[in-house]
């Protein structure tokens, strides 16, 4: 195989530490298995994000690589401890109930601090782990005592966590892996290096345990594609731990043409992105809509209400709609229960725990709203939005194809689009947040702006863009003539 010259140095480089910044569609992945290959002797382990891409990566890399997910290495080590008390989050209700409490801001900040601590990269539970006082620097008595109070109750849930004869307290997927980190292990007793994919959006807990090895450790991906800082993800591309690392950047993209690399280089500009993306693709053309009559078209939302609020629309147009991650994984199912809920049809609810865990739908709304809980503050927009929801939803199944390639529509959220790519990709107008706005903070602003690079680059033949780039491009533009008029 041919390696571009961005590629080959670092396929060929022998750097113990070894970075490389790879834009969207420049074949970091490629570059990766290249990488491998160049190294057959070696004993490798490819650091995968999800089960999705480690069973891709299996039939990609050489035999000299083990393709795992930071979970899977410790699901062999504890997880299976645990099998008998394990659970996928915590709930609210849980903690509520095993703490004998009915604050139910107290029960979400135990919910927090649990989660925070168990993606960290520190070896106790502390104060620092409530992220509602982080940027307090001087707390009232009052909220000192709240923040002791809980904390250690934080600390009670844990320790019931990880005992393995107390069923009371689920032990969660996050909470084995931190078991695993805390446990120090020694990976060179079975590989000589380590790789680390997707590295701009790994959790703390992940990022320590790869920078602990003495191993020789190849980081790759894009920190403008980091899109999980909401829930914890630390870039590991601009950790400390990289500073001695050998550097590289990939940046000719053969997904997309020019004119997709410049509305992307655009958006990059805002973040003061210098090192262009260049696009080297087929040409690559960006309407403000997609052409009528095409095969198959994608559809990018920045919210899963927007996925649903469009298929809705769509449902009629008598198109096949394949669901990205699957239609059961958009919340369908609890928006039916919930639906019912509310109407007071309990025999319909099918998730029984529904019932157990809320009196009423009236008391399911005053924890939704003194929590701020977005998802639960979803589903309530959409029950009220649709008074026929469950015949509605009804219809989405019946449309619903599992095979992408019997489709005429794919639905996804731009956050499931990573690391995707299609030929006719049309941008949904719930991308409401104005990376650009005054008020908005810088973090908040860079996550905005990587969400909808990512939308951008997904797009192979035509880009049809929203009103926000549309506005964001015009604003460039703009400053571009300022700045030309001042000289």
């Amino acid at each position: 195989m041919r390696w571009t010259d961005e590629q080959t140095p670092a396929i060929q480089s022998q750097a113990k530490k070894l970075l490389v910044q790879a834009y969207a569609g420049t074949g970091k992945t490629t570059m990766l298995v290249g990488y491998a290959e160049e190294k057959s002797s070696m004993r490798m382990l490819y650091l995968c994000y999800n089960k999705a891409v480690e069973m891709a990566a299996k039939n990609r890399f050489p035999r000299n690589v083990t393709c795992k997910t930071a979970h899977g290495l410790a699901h062999a080590v504890y997880g299976t401890q645990y099998k008998h008390k394990l659970s996928g989050n915590l709930r609210l209700t849980d903690i509520a109930r095993t703490l004998k409490i009915q604050d139910w801001e107290l029960a979400k900040d135990v919910v927090s601090i649990l989660n925070v601590f168990m993606a960290s990269k520190y070896m106790s539970l502390n104060s620092a782990h409530l992220l509602r006082f982080q940027n307090n620097r001087m707390l009232t008595s009052a909220q000192q005592d709240y923040q002791t109070k809980a904390v250690n109750a934080a600390k009670s849930i844990w320790a019931r966590m990880v005992d393995l004869q107390d069923r009371s307290v689920s032990m969660t997927h996050d909470g084995y892996l931190k078991l695993y980190q805390l446990s120090k292990p020694d990976l060179s007793q079975r590989f000589d290096a380590v790789l680390l994919d997707e590295g701009q959006d790994v959790n703390p807990v992940i990022a320590d345990l790869v920078q602990s090895q003495k191993i020789t450790q190849v980081t790759v991906g894009d920190r403008h594609q980091q899109l999980y800082r909401f829930r914890g993800a630390v870039d590991a591309l601009s950790g400390a731990w990289m500073r001695d690392a050998e550097h590289h950047y990939l940046t000719k993209s053969f997904r997309f043409g020019p004119a997709v690399a410049h509305v992307a280089n655009i958006i990059l500009s805002f973040k003061g992105e210098t090192i262009p993306l260049q696009g080297l693709g087929q040409p690559t053309q960006v309407k403000r809509k997609l052409p009528e009559g095409l095969p198959h078209q994608t559809f990018l939302h920045r919210t899963v209400s927007g996925v649903i609020e469009n298929a809705l629309s769509l449902v009629s147009k008598n198109h096949r709609m394949h669901w990205v991650g699957g239609i059961d994984s958009y919340s369908l199912r609890d928006l039916e229960d919930l639906f019912y809920f509310s109407r007071d049809i309990r025999d319909n609810v099918q998730n029984r725990k529904l019932l157990t865990d809320y009196r009423d739908y009236d008391q399911y709304v005053v924890i939704a709203k003194a929590t701020q809980d977005p998802e639960m503050l979803r589903s309530i927009r959409i029950i009220e939005a649709y008074p026929d929801l469950p015949a509605r939803i009804d219809g989405l199944r019946q449309s619903s194809v599992t095979n992408e390639l019997d489709a005429t529509v794919t639905l996804t959220t731009a956050h499931r689009a990573k690391g995707l790519e299609w030929d006719f990709v049309c941008l949904y107008e719930d991308f409401s947040a104005d990376p650009l706005s005054p008020d908005i903070d810088a973090a908040k602003r860079d996550d905005e702006l990587n969400l909808l690079y990512v939308s951008v680059t997904r797009a192979m033949k035509i880009l049809a863009i929203n009103s926000l780039v549309i506005d964001i491009m015009q604003r460039f533009k703009d400053n571009k003539a300022l700045i030309a008029s001042a000289r």
